[in-house]
């Protein structure tokens, strides 16, 4: 019998390693990580939601907006398993597909199931390096468990990894910022979105995208 994704989550969070076995062992464990992602991302743009309500978005486009959310944590959590791929094979480790070890780092993301809980006021950007310590933790654990390595290498590859997406996307910094633009554009309605609460009192601008 397959295990849940609640208990894959649940596992994932205790930083459980029999759970990121057991998602490498499912037939269903790309699916279960791409829903884990989407709700993780759709989570985490609920947490940053203060933007969108400023912004008095729609309900068709805060809706929209969650699922860009979601998609764009699923983009972030593809570059980082090919960078931590190629570290792998840096290191002089045989490595099993690419594509098999997708579900086990995206199961890793779990904690940012929490995101939401960054719109609580004063603790949100100290809730969101929380969750990204919890992350990468859980990455560790999970990369130990897809390419069979002792931990302490685990955490060389899963670092490493972070730092080469970094250096990635500030190489691309023109594609990353374009793409930031657009989304922004497309979740809030407005080709400048307003990002402070000094805007409340505004009487709404004429730069709605049409």
């Amino acid at each position: 019998m397959e295990p849940t994704l609640a208990q894959l989550v649940g596992g994932a969070l205790r930083l459980d390693r029999s759970a990121f076995d057991a998602i490498e062992q499912s037939s269903q464990g790309l699916r279960d990580a791409f829903i884990l992602l989407v709700l993780a991302g759709a989570s985490l743009t609920l947490g940053q939601s203060v933007v969108l309500f400023l912004n008095r978005v729609s309900a068709p486009r805060f809706a929209l907006a969650l699922v860009l959310g979601g998609l764009e944590l699923v983009l972030e959590a593809l570059i980082w398993v090919v960078s931590v791929w190629v570290v792998v094979g840096l290191l002089g480790v045989s490595r099993p597909h690419l594509v098999e070890t997708l579900d086990v780092m995206g199961l890793a993301y779990a904690p940012f199931l929490f995101g939401v809980l960054m719109f609580l006021p004063y603790v949100g950007l100290p809730m969101l390096w929380l969750l990204r310590l919890w992350v990468l933790l859980a990455a560790i654990v999970g990369t130990s468990a897809a390419f069979d390595i002792p931990p302490e290498l685990a955490a060389v590859a899963a670092v490493g990894g972070f730092l080469s997406r970094w250096l990635l996307l500030h190489v691309f910094d023109r594609a990353v910022q374009a793409a930031d633009r657009w989304y922004r554009r497309a979740s809030t309605g407005r080709a400048t979105p307003i990002e402070s609460a000094q805007a409340l009192l505004a009487p709404d601008s004429d730069d709605h995208v049409k």
